[in-house]
């Protein structure tokens, strides 16, 4: 009952390696870890039980062979002590007996035919003995050489033990360098995210400028094309202005020539007029120019109009007196010649303002002219500086397509890692059923086993009642042999009394095995914990990878090398993972033998202790001189049930 209780509770709480796989979680590592150590813990542990048991059995053998030795030694003594007691009986009644030759005849028949019958049980029963011998020789042959197969059988086991610890800490190790791998990922990333997000603040920032810098010159283009606007509709405004007043200057020429022909009269009498109205006129003329010359100096574009109205200014008093003229003209041809140099000097004085106009054209068609290379400049720079623009926009573009296209490629390499996961699980669950078809055989074949073993304990059973039917006769010579066995009996009851110990020792390190067990079941919870949570920081890095979507080539090309290695990596750990799984298996399987085989020796000691408890109360009642033979056979059946396990459990 407490193997089977050790082994429901060893059993129960531990999950399937299948189920794990299953998870398709490579932050699952450090649990599995785990519980390969826990596993390794556990199979030492039934290793050194087994050991134990090996040992204690061994005692058991030596402490029955001697039993037997010294039984059978009392055995023989006492067959000799009566053979010769019966002789001397039968001596002195024939001695004592006054008997006739053919009575003392028939008496040594009768002798000698004893004689005969008793050598030849004397042979039969000898030969059963060696016989017996040579059996218990080979059996023990066969249990040293099973013990040699587990001792053999122990040392591969630690050799792998060992193994596997080196190879759980070479796992544990890469592990951590995945770990320390991932995190120098992310956080290269990180710096990439940043460095990509100061790129796309100062070129957002530069396109602000450069858009501010458009729009100042666009409304400096928009101003200066304004004043050209303006510049040129003075200037077609001004040579109206002109023309018209050249066409009145010739008008005005033909008549005072007309004038001055038909009118030569009184022309001494009107120069004075003539000459205080030149003067007027000069002093009007010199006042007009200096207007002239203050506007201009004040605004280049009001030249055209204060012009206009300066000549138009000198023109109406000239018209006015050009008309007085030609009325003093009649009287006099003298009043004639002064306007005529008056218009003289007006054209004069025209030519010049033409002349300063036609410059200050020039200066404005230069200005125009040079404000023109200016616009052009500007609109150049501002094509180029959108020709780059445009530039920088399609690479941006380029480089995101390039990096989404890494990225579908990512994906894809992780739905092929994925299907290759589901197949090595599909792989490991058939080969989970064929174990657990195999485990049913074996259970098939241990159920077998019992059933011989239950029939060949009937068949013992029946032979001891076929032995106590013909010993009860003989009970009564044998109570000194009695005493001696029930010292012996009383070794072993000590020797019980000690077994017993060493089962009260085993629960209460089964019970400490229970405690650890449920230790080990606290750490496993706390392990899927930090699973989850490795789990959430997993999938916020995938959200991470999902917003570096717009990353640069270079960095993204870097960061496609460092996940190769890591799946690389992460591929080398699950084929480890995978031999060390396998190497479980074959442990779950040698352990379940042993405890298949550690339960069955259980019960047959329990049934041997019972056998003890009968006959000892049937030695109380009637003493018997065959228990040593008894415990002897019970533990040549144990031996051969145990050896046969042992052989199915040995590699």
């Amino acid at each position: 009952m407490e193997a089977r209780l050790r082994s429901d509770v060893i059993h129960a709480p531990l999950p399937s390696p299948v189920d794990k796989v299953a998870a398709n979680t490579p932050s699952m590592y450090s649990q599995e870890l785990f519980q390969l150590s826990q596993y390794l813990q556990e199979a030492l542990h039934r290793e050194q039980m087994l050991e134990q048991k090996l040992a204690t059995l061994q005692r058991l053998l030596a402490i029955t062979q001697e039993a037997s030795d010294t039984s059978w030694q009392a055995l023989i003594d006492e067959d000799r002590l009566l053979s010769r007691l019966e002789v001397m009986g039968n001596q002195l009644q024939a001695c004592s007996k006054n008997q006739t030759e053919d009575s003392l005849r028939k008496e040594l028949i009768a002798l000698q035919e004893d004689k005969h019958n008793y050598e030849t049980t004397a042979k039969e029963s000898l030969r059963r003995v060696l016989q017996e011998k040579i059996e218990v020789v080979r059996k023990l042959s066969e249990v040293e050489r099973s013990l040699s197969n587990t001792e053999d059988e122990c040392t591969h086991l630690r050799e792998m033990n060992e193994r596997t610890q080196e190879e759980l800490r070479e796992l544990a190790n890469k592990y951590n360098g995945a770990v320390n791998e991932i995190k120098d990922l992310s956080d290269k990333l990180k710096v990439a995210e940043g460095k990509q997000e100061e790129i796309q603040q100062k070129g957002q920032a530069e396109k602000k400028e450069l858009q501010h810098k458009i729009d100042e010159m666009e409304e400096k283009e928009q101003e200066l094309q304004a004043k050209i606007e303006a510049l040129q509709a003075d200037n077609d405004f001004t040579n109206e202005r002109l023309t018209a007043l050249q066409v009145r200057l010739e008008h005005l020429q033909e008549k005072t020539l007309k004038d001055c022909s038909s009118l030569g009269i009184q022309v001494d009498d009107f120069l004075p007029k003539i000459n205080g109205s030149t003067e007027k006129e000069k002093l009007i003329v010199e006042g007009h120019l200096t207007k002239v010359v203050e506007e201009t100096k004040l605004s280049k574009e009001n030249q055209a109009k204060a012009k206009e109205s300066e000549l138009s200014d000198t023109l109406s008093p000239s018209k006015e007196k050009s008309s007085d003229d030609t009325t003093d003209a009649q009287m006099d041809e003298q009043d004639l010649n002064e306007p005529l140099a008056k218009v003289s000097l007006l054209k004069a004085l025209l030519e010049e303002e033409r002349k300063a106009y036609r410059n200050q054209v020039e200066e404005s068609t230069k200005q125009i002219q040079v404000l023109q290379a200016q616009l052009q400049r500007l609109h150049l720079d501002t094509e180029n500086l959108r020709e780059q623009k445009d530039s920088e926009i399609t690479s941006t573009r380029i480089e995101l397509l390039s990096a989404r296209d890494e990225i579908l490629l990512l994906h894809q390499a992780a739905e092929k890692v994925a299907s290759e996961r589901d197949t090595d699980i599909a792989s490991l669950q058939e080969e989970l059923k064929k174990v657990r078809a195999e485990l049913d055989r074996w259970r098939k074949a241990a159920s077998e086993y019992e059933k011989e073993i239950t029939s060949l304990q009937n068949s013992f059973q029946q032979r001891c009642q076929q032995c106590e039917d013909q010993q009860k006769e003989e009970a009564t010579r044998l109570q000194s042999e009695l005493e001696q066995l029930r010292k012996e009996w009383n070794v072993l009851e000590t020797e019980c009394h000690s077994l017993k110990k060493e089962n009260v020792l085993l629960s209460s390190e089964l019970q400490r095995q229970e405690k650890e067990l449920h230790n080990s079941q606290q750490q496993s919870l706390e392990l899927t914990s930090d699973l989850s949570i490795l789990q959430i920081s997993r999938k916020e890095l995938e959200n991470q990878v999902g917003s570096l979507k717009e990353q640069h080539l270079r960095d993204s090309a870097d960061l496609k090398t460092l996940l190769c290695k890591a799946e690389n990596q992460a591929k080398d750990v699950q084929k480890e993972y995978e031999k060390t799984q396998t190497v479980l298996s074959e442990l779950k399987l040698k352990f379940e033998m042993t405890e298949q085989e550690k339960q069955s020796i259980t019960d047959e000691l329990k049934q041997c202790k019972d056998n003890l408890k009968l006959l000892r109360d049937k030695g109380n009642n009637k003493p018997w001189p065959w228990m040593p033979m008894l415990a002897a056979l019970v533990a040549v059946t144990a031996i051969v049930l145990y050896v046969p396990g042992l052989a199915r459990a040995s590699p």
